[in-house]
């Protein structure tokens, strides 16, 4: 009887830790500090020679997270946009509440140059629900400064897409050179999946007074 019962308290431990799993907020973004040492992961928009690139330099990184690298944007083509740019995982989104946060350091911001980061909820085919929070920016910071925010991502969204973009103005010598790093989007868990890590950490528990007994 003893051991039937121990049998069942562990099965539905095992059970509640693995289907509460999700609890634990992961980053939706790949290669989110750059470490790869290059832009696998990310698309990169806009680049022109040595006019307008991206770079992952080292050892550069941003304060949020320990890491050596991070991402360097160089923009000197007048009224131009160079953009990082990343899409969620198909299926990675879902209604509710989603955190952002990236690191941002602007090295030179001249004559019309700005930042501005776009966040995107995207459906299932791959149109764009809504702007999520809407542009974020103009940021003219020097030195690194970590940035965060949320929103609430709206029915039928399906995953998300996130995009630096490194901007010049329309004047002559217009230049804008950025560091960015660290960046994170996270989603709350739903109740539902709050109760299941609660029903394993019980498990566990009983299953341990279970031993002793």
């Amino acid at each position: 009887m003893k051991a039937t019962k121990i049998t069942i308290v562990g099965l539905t431990s095992l059970a509640g830790l693995l289907m509460g799993n999700s609890v634990f907020a992961i980053n939706l973004i790949l290669n989110p500090g750059f470490e790869t040492g290059d832009t696998t992961g990310w698309s990169v928009l806009g680049a022109s020679g040595s006019s307008a690139y991206v770079n992952v330099l080292s050892p550069n990184n941003g304060p949020s997270a320990p890491g050596i690298y991070d991402a360097y944007m160089y923009n000197v083509i007048p009224a131009a946009n160079l953009a990082l740019q990343q899409s969620t995982a198909l299926g990675s989104a879902i209604p509710g509440l989603v955190n952002y946060s990236f690191d941002l350091k602007v090295d030179s911001s001249l004559n019309g140059g700005v930042v501005f980061i776009h966040l995107w909820d995207i459906n299932s085919t791959g149109g764009v629900i809504d702007q999520g929070p809407g542009l974020k920016g103009p940021y003219f910071n020097t030195g690194w400064t970590t940035i965060s925010g949320s929103w609430t991502a709206p029915a039928n969204v399906n995953h998300f897409e996130i995009e630096i973009d490194c901007t010049t103005g329309a004047g002559a010598g217009s230049t804008e050179a950025i560091e960015v790093d660290n960046i994170s989007l996270t989603q709350v868990p739903e109740p539902a999946t709050l109760s299941l890590a609660a029903l394993g950490l019980l498990g566990v528990w009983t299953f341990r007074r279970s031993r002793k007994a």
